[in-house]
């Protein structure tokens, strides 16, 4: 795939991204707690700052990608869903599953439910 120049960032962009996150985000006693933070606020920044820098047709698309991967990384989303998501339904739901409820529902959009 061709991704565009503007779009590649460097791993010490990332880290100093990074590093901002600790230095700014709130403290906390408990490692759990500020590890929790650290994750939601660095999350925060960092789709931010690569928003930022997105043309506009390419923030939902991102945007897509990042909640994905967040999903799947806490097991949140598996790879049959997430292929749900990119493909739509691949089998025939409507002749496995239960009935069409109402003639105004129709079998396509039955079937992506």
């Amino acid at each position: 795939t061709n991704i565009d120049p503007m779009y590649q960032y460097s791993l010490q962009w990332f880290q100093k991204l990074f590093t901002i996150a600790i230095d700014t985000s709130p403290k906390a006693e408990d490692l759990e707690e500020r590890l929790g933070i650290l994750k939601s606020f660095f999350t925060e920044q960092l789709y931010q700052s690569i928003c930022r820098g997105l043309f506009e047709k390419d923030k939902t698309l991102f945007s897509f990608a990042l909640c994905t991967s967040i999903l799947r990384g806490d097991k949140m989303m598996d790879d049959t869903e997430l292929r749900f998501l990119l493909v739509g339904p691949t089998s025939d739901m409507v002749e496995k599953g239960p009935p069409v409820p109402e003639d105004w529902v129709g079998k396509q959009r039955w079937n992506e439910i």
